[in-house]
């Protein structure tokens, strides 16, 4: 009995020890592995320069792929004035205004009050390494009729 008891307790106490050990994942240094990039990114009218639709707010999340040349994204938003028209990573730090490498949707008609948008785009392999060798370099922008210039805006780093 006694054997059997001691025995139990002993693959118990391996699977504890197994348990309690960090996974490879969470053990490595880098957080952004080569060719891949995900931000959670606050979406402001401070950031937009000469000023953006104030009182209005939102957030992004962006997941870049460079291998498979993949950004995906999903927006949401409220109290923007006007309908939301297009978004856009651009590249700029922050205060500077700059040209958009890539891409979210453009010609679109989404209410400004509040919603959401999601999907995919492509870019190359280049314009999306570069987003994640450098994400402060990079902003999220929305853009709306009111706000032809810019609503919310918010760098990636």
């Amino acid at each position: 009995m006694l054997g059997r008891f001691g025995a139990c307790l002993a693959a118990m106490s391996s699977l504890l020890v197994v348990a309690t050990l960090p996974s490879t994942a969470a053990a490595q240094d880098d957080p952004q592995p080569q060719g891949l990039g995900h931000y959670t990114i606050n979406l402001t009218p401070e950031e937009v320069t000469g000023g953006g639709d104030h009182g209005a707010t939102g957030s992004a999340r962006v997941d870049l792929d460079a291998a498979h040349q993949k950004v995906c994204y999903a927006l949401s938003w409220k109290d923007l004035h006007g309908e939301v028209t297009m978004s856009h990573i651009h590249l700029a730090p922050r205060g500077k205004d700059g040209p958009h490498p890539i891409d979210f949707f453009n010609d679109q008609h989404f209410p400004g009050a509040g919603s959401t948008a999601s999907g995919c785009s492509t870019s190359t392999r280049d314009k999306i390494q570069a987003v994640i060798d450098h994400p402060a370099d990079y902003y999220v922008i929305i853009h709306t009729t009111a706000f032809t210039e810019g609503a919310i805006r918010g760098q990636l780093g």
